[in-house]
């Protein structure tokens, strides 16, 4: 976008190369003698989207991927007052932007202070929405927002309105987008290709034009962890507001409903060599219930794939149809299965996240009457 200051074209922030910060509520939305307006993490003028943990009182704590925050104002440039305790990517839209236009990494080169981020500077005087998207995942690092600057004043009323349906993804690296935009598939891992908005959970929920909460971990699984452990896997790392220890709270289920509910693990349990059926069908089983516990009215979807192929996709096809039936045995009704067509055990790329998620788009439209 040509308004953007042209460092951000390809931008590599650091957090802490600044001690620059402001957070006193006593200019809250108020221009100061410089035109900036000081809007805090805690304002209704911020519209967070994600879990959120404001434990700490002087910040909001936002881990999972597809976390993000969108400001509406009148002026001319925007700033981040933010930190983060590990890593974190960050895609920026603005002006109703369809992809990303810039893209700001945070690191913890300080872990004490906040620092004052620029995020896009030179727009026209007049109305702008922006919004800050992460897209990198939980496990990688949480994003600390104390605030952001606006060269203008915030305005609510100029929000755009929410979406009316919301979906929860729930999985591994793949719903995260490991590898997405790699340009060759299987070359190794590097955190600046992983992304959620291209991963085939963030591009349904574009399609489907749900608001989008992905609680998702690399190399977790529904039973054992890629690594053989079976501590901290998805189903127990659901319930938090991060998957990092140092930094999560319980999250509280009864802030967002979700009308449906997407979960596909099972690859690294396989992958692990130790994975057991039977627990396997009881973890899916214990999970859909405590899922179901949460939210009464939810469409939950147990998801295969795409990257499990021959003898351990044809199990965990069987071991999920086991899964909703014994459900279906006990009562718990609302229980679906999808499944995505393979793709050679590496982790889809942004056109094959794309061709997931228009069939599965396609599904749910077709199954639950979405228009």
């Amino acid at each position: 976008m040509k308004y953007l200051a042209g460092l951000f074209a390809a931008l590599l922030f650091v957090a802490g190369c600044s001690d620059s910060t402001l957070d006193s509520d006593a200019f809250a939305n108020k221009p100061l003698e410089d035109g900036w307006t000081w809007v805090p993490y805690d304002s209704d003028l911020l519209r967070i989207s994600g879990r959120t943990n404001y434990e700490k009182g002087e910040f909001v704590i936002l881990s999972w991927s597809a976390s993000s925050i969108t400001i509406a104002f009148v002026g001319t440039a925007l700033e981040l007052n933010a930190r983060t305790n590990n890593n974190v990517y960050l895609d920026v839209f603005v002006d109703g932007e369809e992809t990303p236009s810039s893209l700001i990494f945070l690191t913890n080169s300080d872990l004490a202070a906040p620092s004052i981020v620029p995020v896009v500077s030179g727009l026209p005087l007049d109305t702008h929405v922006v919004t800050l998207y992460k897209r990198s995942g939980s496990n990688f690092g949480d994003w600390y927002v104390y605030g952001m600057r606006v060269l203008g004043k915030a305005e609510k009323e100029l929000l755009p309105p929410m979406p009316k349906r919301k979906i929860e993804f729930v999985g591994n690296s793949i719903t995260c987008g490991d590898d997405v935009l790699v340009p060759v598939p299987g070359q190794d891992f590097e955190l600046i290709y992983e992304s959620s908005f291209y991963s085939y959970a963030g591009q349904t929920a574009r399609i489907l034009h749900a608001e989008e909460h992905n609680i998702c971990s690399g190399g977790h699984g529904i039973y054992v962890n890629l690594n053989g452990s079976k501590a901290l896997t998805l189903p127990v790392m659901y319930r938090k507001t991060s998957s990092i220890s140092s930094s999560f709270v319980l999250w509280d289920h009864g802030q967002w409903h979700p009308d449906i509910v997407v979960i596909n693990l099972g690859t690294n349990d396989f992958a692990s060599g130790k994975n057991d059926s039977t627990m396997f069908i009881k973890k899916t089983v214990d999970f859909v219930r405590n899922i179901r516990s949460y939210h009464a009215d939810a469409k939950i979807v147990l998801l295969d794939g795409p990257m499990l192929y021959g003898e351990n996709l044809v199990k965990c096809r069987q071991y999920l149809d086991v899964a909703k039936a014994t459900l279906e045995g006990e009562g718990i009704m609302g229980v679906y299965r999808f499944s995505f067509e393979p793709n050679d055990g590496f982790h889809p790329v942004k056109e094959k996240a794309l061709a997931d998620a228009e069939s599965l788009s396609a599904w749910i439209r077709l199954e639950f009457g979405w228009d």
